[in-house]
Order: structure tokens, then C-alpha cells, then sequence
């Protein structure tokens, strides 16, 4: 298809070798700068399940690296290491290859019927960024959407969000990504300058060692989506595009209460959730089946799925509620007495609402269905 992957591919090399060895320390990850093992690089040291340890080092420069993956290369720097961690135990290597750390990335991920995701999309560097979580975070948001054309339910330019919306968290990705390569393997003499001016420093002063280990694992909000919808809050709570966060909460059933958490009762379909004093739903949600819009169209809510909150003690003749019991909601995510929260179906905000009895069930299922079935590029500003 002549598509190049674009950014920035990094000079310095690293071995990984995974070794089998029981340890009793601790499942952590160690970064070494300089050390006596390797002088002049880094090393870097982490446990994995069933007794497998990854080491990753740095080649100096020079370096050939098919020479370097040999067993007579590796096994001496492997074991020079362990001694140096003071590691006595016996240990066999599984596997051993080599890794150049990329950033880089196609412009768009969707060509015609041709959708890209994971690696095939997008190369990040290993250095606590998220290459894995990435492709996981794909699939995810093209899924559903991959789903709803299939169906019949939305139309082909729905998949332009996939593209623009993990482009876009990509390049979020990357810039973190960046910083943690030029950090563990300074491109010039300006970065190792400021990299041994931040490891000496950081010793005395805390408020530096987030630039040795920066939090990189916030999720990603799709602020510009064209899929995000009208937001009647205000700024306060998850904005449309953002991540529904995590609570914990009661679900009251006619077969008893238990503990649940909001994020599992968001469903794998549309959400929405309707606010209220007692878990009692407005008669304008109690509808089922199909309703009319106001130009006469016939509306199916199959691709909507209510639940009701209570942010009170609910009715005793509520069932089927999500019951605010620990009083955590109003200021987690901003949520009054009679709005609506609405989700995708991948976890994602939607559209905020104010008023539950202004806004029904059947307005709500219209704008979805119209979001859906939109054919011209322009109804959901994206490219077919």
C-alpha cells in the first residue's frame, strides 16, 4: 500500500535477554545507570511470571550487534550483573534478541476497508510507555464501532473516529515515550549532562525523581472527538471523551443487594445513566420498544440501555438501582439530581445532559442513531 510509518527511529541498541531463576526479590523494576556490569549504559532488570527475569542492556557504542547476542557475549555480561545484584541463585537463559527503540506512527489508521492497529499502526519505545496497553486500546474503540457497521447499525464514516481518536492518543503516547528514551538513552551531550545532574540531585531532592520516573499511565481522554456529544455540566467531573472513573457502589436487585463498581455496570452498548433522588427512572425513561420522533420516524432503543442511580436511600420499591451509598458520585463526577450520563460502549463519556424530563429516552436514542447512521461526512465531521 506504500505507507511508511512516521517519526523518530532511535540509534542506540539494547540486548534483552529473559533468564529462569528463582529469587526471593522483589517483582519491581530496576534501573541501572552506569553501572559497573556495563559502564557507560544502562541496564535495566524485571520480574515476570513463573520465575523469569528480563534484562535489557545497552550496547556500547561500536558495538556489533550480532556479535553481541552471542552466548559468548551474552552469558558473561548476564552473570556480572547478577553478581552485582548480589543474584547467587542458578539461572539458564530462554531467550535472548535485540530491540532499537522507535516512535513512530502512520498518519492515518483506517485506508478503505483496510484498518490498522497495534504494532501495524504504531511503533512505541519500551521504556514504561504503553506499547501493549496501546493495541489493546485499539481493539477496543474499533471494535465497537467495527461491530455497529457490520450490524448495519452506523455508517462506514463511523470508523474515521477509530482512525483520528487513536491517532491522536498515539501521539500522547509518543511524547512520553520520548522523553523516557532521551532519558535512559541520552541522544547527545546536553541530555547525559542533564541526566546526571537530575540522578545525583534526586537523591536529596524528592521533587526531581519525576523526571526520572515520570507517571505515564493516565488514560487517555478523546477530547476533539467528533463522537462527543452536548455537555450540560459544566467543568466539573469527566468530561465528554473522557474516561467514566471508578466507584464503588451498591446494586439493589430484587434477589438482594451487593457490591458492585460503575465501571462494570457501563455495559458493552450505549449507557445511560439517569440520576435520581430514590432510583425511581422519570416516566420519560420507563419506555420501551420503539417511540417516534417528532417528524414521525420510528425509534428503536435496543442500542440504548438505561440505568437508573440513586443518589439517595432508594424507594423501597426500586429495583434494578445503582445505589451512591458511600456519597461519592456528586463530586467524582459532578452528577445533580435529574441528569444524564451517557457512555460508549467502550467506557468513554458520551454527552451530558441536565435534565432527565427535557431530555427523554426517545431523544436521546434519535441523536445516537442519527450519530450512527450519519452518511455524509460532515453530519459527524469526519472523512468517509
Amino acid at each position: 500500500m506504500g505507507l511508511r510509518l512516521q517519526g523518530t527511529s532511535y540509534e542506540g541498541r539494547y540486548v534483552i535477554v529473559d533468564i529462569l531463576m528463582k529469587s526471593p526479590r522483589p517483582a519491581e523494576r530496576l534501573a541501572y545507570f552506569d553501572p559497573p556490569c556495563n559502564p557507560g549504559s544502562t541496564v535495566l532488570v524485571h520480574k515476570q511470571p513463573g520465575d523469569v527475569w528480563r534484562i535489557d542492556y545497552q550496547l556500547r557504542d561500536g558495538e556489533d550487534p550480532e556479535q553481541a547476542i552471542l552466548p559468548h557475549q551474552v552469558m558473561p555480561r548476564v552473570q556480572s550483573l547478577l553478581d552485582m545484584m548480589g543474584e547467587t541463585a542458578a539461572w539458564n537463559p530462554i531467550w535472548v534478541g535485540l530491540y532499537k527503540a522507535n516512535a513512530l506512527t502512520l498518519e492515518r489508521y483506517r485506508h478503505g476497508r483496510v484498518l490498522f492497529a497495534g504494532d501495524a499502526a504504531h511503533l512505541v519505545p519500551i521504556f514504561g510507555v504503553r506499547g501493549f496497553n496501546s493495541g489493546i486500546d485499539d481493539a477496543d474503540n474499533l471494535s465497537w464501532k467495527l461491530g455497529q457497521v457490520v450490524q448495519g447499525r452506523a455508517a462506514p464514516a463511523l470508523l474515521e473516529t477509530y482512525s483520528s481518536e487513536r491517532v491522536a492518543a498515539t501521539h500522547e503516547n509518543l511524547s512520553y515515550g520520548t522523553k523516557s528514551t532521551e532519558f535512559m538513552a541520552p541522544p547527545s551531550f546536553a541530555f547525559d549532562l542533564m541526566r546526571r545532574a537530575v540522578l545525583s540531585l534526586a537523591v536529596k531532592h524528592p521533587e526531581l525523581r519525576s523526571l526520572i520516573n515520570p507517571r505515564q499511565s493516565a488514560p487517555i481522554a478523546y477530547g476533539d472527538s467528533p463522537l462527543n456529544g452536548p455537555d450540560e455540566w459544566g467543568t466539573h467531573g469527566p468530561r465528554p471523551g473522557t474516561v467514566l472513573p471508578e466507584c464503588p457502589l451498591t446494586y439493589v436487585s430484587t434477589h438482594g443487594d451487593h457490591a458492585v463498581f460503575l465501571s462494570d455496570q457501563a455495559g458493552h452498548g450505549f449507557k445511560a445513566f439517569v440520576f435520581t433522588a430514590d432510583g425511581v427512572l422519570p416516566q420519560a425513561w420507563c419506555q420501551v420498544g420503539v417511540d417516534r420522533a417528532a417528524d414521525g420516524a420510528m425509534i428503536a432503543h435496543a442500542a440504548l440501555a438505561v440505568q437508573a442511580v440513586s443518589l439517595g436511600a432508594p424507594h423501597p420499591d426500586a429495583v434494578d438501582v445503582l445505589w451512591d451509598n458511600t456519597v461519592q458520585l456528586p463530586h467524582l463526577l459532578g452528577a445533580q439530581l435529574g441528569a444524564v450520563l451517557l457512555i460508549r460502549p467502550d467506557g468513554h463519556v458520551m454527552a451530558r445532559w441536565r435534565d432527565a424530563n427535557v431530555k427523554s429516552r426517545a431523544i436521546v436514542s434519535a441523536w445516537i442513531n442519527q450519530l450512527l447512521a450519519a452518511n455524509q461526512p460532515t453530519a459527524i465531521g469526519v472523512t468517509p
